[in-house]
């Protein structure tokens, strides 16, 4: 497998059952190598017959800039948003999926998302930063972009930019047989989103985060879910809002259910902060406000609702992890465990819990039919990026209906991953995995590259990463491990390094280092070692304190916190990773950050960065460039124009394929001798 690999993938994002369970309409999305961009279209599979063979998934568009199909209540429709082109914004449109064209549904200046059927099929819900007193047919842009005027410190975020709050996104309705969408929600301080329906079709529910200054607040997080008239006349921001459910904590993905119930992913938020708080299922019932709900995973210690991380998740596909009320008594939802993402079921009785995937797969999205008896998954493994499946709920059984990357994978005859298991310095249990290149020699000794993830609490676990089989492929031994600081290992496992980051994530790195080291099949003179954002932190940690390793690739890193205090886009106001602040605390700052042993460095380091990365931001890397050039050591940087933090996962195609070339380009010329011209050796 090489670096230019990626170009030929495709992904699965977004599965929709359809109400009967008989179909499911997803996007797939692959890569357009010419115009350097992603193609996404809606594609639609039949669910077969029990023990019959599955019929080859069908193409349904063709633009290239399709997303978010979702069914109508009577399975006839289509509703997904499109971009009409590269300069206009995404509009609804409807499809009917029986034959026939698409056609737009909406017009807005601001565009349009995330469509949301009503109980009967008349209305649709969706979002809109749409502005009727500013985009107005008489509005001309400016030549030269206007100042700007900052009154709060969380201003732009990464991927997104700076926040335009004339154009936040707000809550619509518009009829589906057509006419003037109408706002339900306006204002210049919030914006809506997890758009559903009330069973009756009166009102639109939705998330929002409604505190004046959350930045100061403890929890961080604390989205609480609303209620609107869906047919009000004129919006305002609060008056007409009724509070539907509400906790001392956030509340994540929502779902109602029949009843009066509603499934949700959060928590309450125990004080003092702490740096990772695992969410769990909430069963809301009652009228509103609902502020009591039923820990439906309470005594599991488990981190419902999030996934593991992966550069193959799929870029601009959308989608979320499933949640919903089955046709027996119980509730599907996903969480993650030992690095495996997977999709369960819960009696809301008994709370008897049921595994409704494999241990080593990687479900990363889905949804229930109505009835609750079917789930449509998009699900990878080691082996594979992802693809479409579906699941009978009472029986477990899993059919894959659409696998795009099989020919691919088969001819890249890839090498073995090995998951291992060792004790770090003080006796924790971390979990690891190792990629082995193709032909794999035990008689042989291999370089090894230590791959570092980000997060800090994000995990590594059972997914598809090119970059390592890219690596492996050229002759390296890959080891990735999840150090203390992890998710997927349970609240305390995950929370252990508040305050102390980096610290003992470091010892279990090496623990794992040594491990591999152990097994005989490595050269210690030609070690090397990377990692993103908390990797690259940490990958600048350890050759502050460390020579063993002969190259290092720092990754949109951190190497200052107090830097990061005062330009990274989200605020560190509250108490969850520091007690105090720079101007007070500076000492603990600086003992936590890697720039100020920058003279201890002997290891050779190229480093990463986006220039629009906006949650590291590029002078974090540029610390480590100059201060390295400015004692003659070896240092390159690599910078990437218009990316983002993401830029490994969802940049533009050729960037993503350049980053994997530079990364291999700097190992192999210092761990295997190649000459490397372009950084001066």
């Amino acid at each position: 497998m090489r670096e230019e690999d990626l170009l030929r993938l495709n992904w699965v994002a977004d599965p929709q059952i359809s109400p009967d369970g008989t179909r499911i309409a997803f996007t797939q999305v692959s890569v357009d190598a010419e115009e350097d961009q992603y193609r996404t279209h809606l594609w639609l599979a039949d669910v077969p017959a029990t023990g019959a063979a599955p019929a080859p998934a069908r193409q349904l568009t063709y633009s290239g800039r399709d997303s978010q199909p979702r069914w109508s209540p009577d399975g006839a429709t289509l509703a997904f948003v499109r971009k009409p082109n590269a300069d206009d914004p995404a509009q609804i449109h409807l499809l009917p999926v029986a034959g026939g064209e698409a056609r737009a549904l909406t017009t807005l200046k601001g565009g349009a998302s995330s469509p949301c059927w009503s109980p009967d099929g008349t209305r649709i819900a969706f979002l809109s930063g749409h502005n009727p007193a500013l985009d107005t047919p008489e509005f001309k842009k400016p030549k030269n972009e206007p100042c700007r005027v900052v009154t709060r410190p969380e201003f732009r975020w990464n991927g997104e930019g700076f926040t335009d709050w004339d154009h936040l996104d707000h809550v619509w309705v518009v009829s589906a047989a057509g006419g003037e969408p109408r706002a339900l929600t306006t204002g210049r301080r919030f914006k809506e989103g997890d758009l559903s329906w009330s069973a009756d079709g009166a009102r639109v529910q939705f998330s929002s985060d409604r505190r004046e200054e959350p930045w100061f607040a403890d929890p961080a997080e604390d989205n609480s879910i609303y209620s609107v008239a869906a047919d009000l006349g004129s919006p305002t921001e609060g008056a007409a809002l009724t509070v539907l459910a509400d906790i001392e904590g956030p509340i994540g993905a929502f779902t109602p259910g029949p009843g009066g119930r509603a499934l949700a992913v959060g928590g309450v938020r125990p004080k003092p902060m702490r740096s990772y708080d695992q969410n769990d299922l909430l069963l809301f019932e009652g009228p509103a406000p609902m502020t009591a709900p039923r820990v439906l995973t309470r005594g599991r210690d488990l981190a419902v609702g999030e996934t593991t991380s992966g550069d193959q998740h799929p870029p601009r596909g959308g989608g979320a992890l499933p949640l919903g009320f089955t046709a027996d008594g119980g509730a599907v939802f996903g969480y993650v465990w030992q690095g495996a993402t997977r999709a369960a079921r819960v009696d809301l009785k008994s709370l008897e819990l049921r595994d409704l995937t494999p241990a080593d797969r990687d479900v990363y999205a889905g949804t229930l039919s109505a009835d609750g008896s079917y789930l449509a998954l998009a699900m990878g493994s080691l082996a594979s990026p992802g693809d479409l499946w579906v699941c009978d709920v009472a029986g477990s059984a899993l059919v894959c209906l659409h696998a795009p990357n099989a020919a691919l994978l088969e001819e890249s005859a890839l090498g073995e991953v090995e998951e291992i298991g060792y004790e770090s310095f003080d006796g924790r249990r971390i979990q690891g995995w190792i990629v082995k290149p193709p032909g794999f020699d035990p008689s042989r000794k291999y370089p090894l590259v230590l791959q570092i993830h980000g997060g800090p609490h994000v995990p590594y676990g059972f997914a598809f990463f090119h970059e390592f089989r890219v690596l492996a492929a050229a002759g390296y031994v890959v080891l990735y491990t999840n150090p203390r600081g992890s998710t997927s290992y349970g609240q305390e496992f995950g929370n252990c390094i508040q305050y102390r980051y980096p610290g003992d994530d470091y010892h279990d790195l090496m623990a794992g280092v040594e491990f591999v080291v152990a097994k005989g099949w490595v050269d210690e003179k030609r070690m090397g070692v990377t990692g993103g954002s908390g990797g690259g932190l940490l990958t600048n940690w350890i050759i502050t304190r460390d020579d063993r390793f002969a190259a290092a690739i720092t990754q949109r890193c951190v190497s200052d916190w107090a830097a990061m205090y005062y330009s990274c886009d989200f605020a560190l106001y509250n108490e969850a990773w520091f007690q105090g602040t720079p101007w007070k605390d500076r000492a603990n700052y600086d003992s936590k950050s890697p720039i100020w042993d920058v003279d201890k460095v002997n290891t050779p380091l190229m480093v990463l960065h986006s220039e629009e990365d906006w949650r590291t931001p590029i002078a974090q890397g540029e610390m480590m460039f100059r201060a390295l050039q400015q004692q003659k050591k070896p240092a390159v940087m690599v910078r990437f124009p218009g990316e983002s933090h993401e830029l490994s996962r969802s940049g533009a195609p050729s960037r993503r394929v350049q980053n994997q070339q530079h990364i291999r380009r700097w190992f192999d010329h210092w761990l295997q001798g190649k000459p490397a011209p372009e950084y001066g050796f």
